[in-house]
């Protein structure tokens, strides 16, 4: 463990604790896996948003925005290595600075309705209006007001 990155849990001696001997985990977490990607997620009530703005906003998501880039349908997650630097994101390197390889992870966007309080890795920011004038601002988007609502209404349809 690197003392200065987690000086808290050196100093408490809470680095590594995997018992010696044989690894019962390793081999299975690739089903795991397949079985968390497999549960569907779960799908708006009726009525929690505007139909006729989601589909203008999937045309933005998917083109002008370019969103889709990262969050790749069905699962609007990212394949492969889903991981970016701080600064391809634009923002600090708080949390990513806790993680080994100091990055940050693509989260699925289905059922992103579901939350009620905080978007983005720390939940920085309230509303996912917030994360999409985020990006409209550091990617420079120019996305009118319009746009951003129907962008928004769209994310509340996965």
């Amino acid at each position: 463990m690197d003392a200065s990155q987690y000086p808290v849990a050196a100093k408490m001696k809470l680095g590594n604790k995997r018992p010696q001997g044989e690894d019962k985990i390793s081999d299975k977490l690739a089903a795991l896996q397949f079985y968390q990607l497999a549960i569907p997620a779960p799908k708006p009530p009726k009525g929690s948003f505007d139909e006729a703005a989601a589909a203008r906003g999937q045309a933005i998501f998917n083109g002008k925005a370019n969103c889709s880039a990262c969050h790749v349908p069905p699962l609007f997650a990212e394949p492969g290595l889903n991981t970016h630097k701080p600064e391809e994101i634009g923002i600090d390197d708080f949390q990513s600075s806790r993680s080994p390889d100091k990055t940050y992870v693509t989260q699925g966007l289905k059922g992103i309705w579901i939350r009620k309080r905080g978007f983005y890795h720390d939940g920085r920011f309230a509303t996912l209006m917030d994360v999409v004038n985020h990006y409209d601002s550091f990617k420079k988007l120019n996305l009118t007001d319009t746009e951003k609502k129907d962008l928004v209404e769209y994310m509340k349809s996965l």
